[in-house]
C-alpha cells in the first residue's frame, strides 16, 4: 500500500447514518455514504467490540432488517444482542454464521488488557482478526478502522497498537482481501486511523 486517499463525501451532518459526534463512527457513516458495502438482506451482522460507541442504534434505524450481535469483554446494553465474551476465543460462535462483521475502533485494543481487565495476549490483534475471518461466510466482508502510521514503526501503547504498512499486511489483512480503505485524519493522539474494507478469501 503506498498511496493513501481520504473519504470524501458530504459532512457529517449531512450523512445518513447518525454518528452522533462520534470520531470513528464517523468514519464509518462516510464509508457506507459512498456505497463502500452493502447488506443482504435479513443479514447476521457481528459486531466487535460493542461497548463502546453505539453503533448499532443508527443502523438498525437505517436497516432494521439486521440480525445483529454485538461481543465485548465489558457489559453493554444495545438494541442487538450483546454477547459478553472474549473476540479472542474461537468457539464463541459457529464457523462462517455472519454475513458482515463491523469493528469501530476495536481490533487495535484486543489482548492489551486495558478494559475491565480483559485478557491478555500480545497477539490478540492477530487472534481476533484469524477468529472473524472463521466466523465470516465466504465472500462476506468486515469493515474496521485502525491507528495508521505509514513509514513509522509499529508501537505497541498500554491500550492500543499503531499499525504501519507491514504490521497491517502481517497482522490484520492475512487470509482476506483488501476491497476498500481510505486515511482518516483526525486530531486525536491515536490516530491518524485508516479504515478497511475486507472480504474473506
Amino acid at each position: 500500500m503506498t498511496t493513501i486517499g481520504k473519504i470524501n463525501g458530504a459532512s457529517i451532518a449531512e450523512l445518513a447514518y447518525d454518528c452522533g459526534g462520534d470520531m470513528c463512527l464517523s468514519f464509518f457513516a462516510k464509508a457506507y455514504q459512498e456505497g463502500w458495502f452493502t447488506f443482504p438482506k435479513d443479514a447476521r451482522v457481528l459486531e466487535i467490540g460493542c461497548a463502546e460507541a453505539d453503533w448499532q442504534t443508527p443502523m438498525l434505524a437505517l436497516k432494521p432488517d439486521l440480525d445483529i450481535i454485538g461481543i465485548d469483554w465489558r457489559e453493554a446494553k444495545r438494541p442487538g444482542v450483546v454477547v459478553r465474551g472474549d473476540v479472542m476465543q474461537l468457539d464463541e460462535f459457529e464457523r462462517e454464521s455472519f454475513d458482515a462483521i463491523v469493528s469501530i475502533s476495536a481490533i487495535e485494543h484486543v489482548g492489551l488488557g486495558a478494559y475491565d481487565d480483559d485478557p491478555r495476549l500480545g497477539s490478540g490483534d492477530i487472534v481476533a482478526m484469524t477468529n472473524a475471518r472463521y466466523w465470516l461466510k465466504q465472500g462476506g466482508w468486515m469493515y474496521l478502522d485502525l491507528p495508521f502510521r505509514p513509514g513509522k514503526a509499529f508501537e505497541v501503547h498500554d491500550n492500543f497498537r499503531a499499525y504501519n504498512e507491514r504490521a497491517l499486511h502481517e497482522r490484520i489483512l492475512p487470509g482476506f482481501v483488501l476491497k476498500q480503505w481510505a486515511r482518516c485524519e483526525t486530531e486525536h493522539p491515536d490516530g491518524p486511523y485508516i479504515a478497511l474494507l475486507l472480504e474473506k478469501q
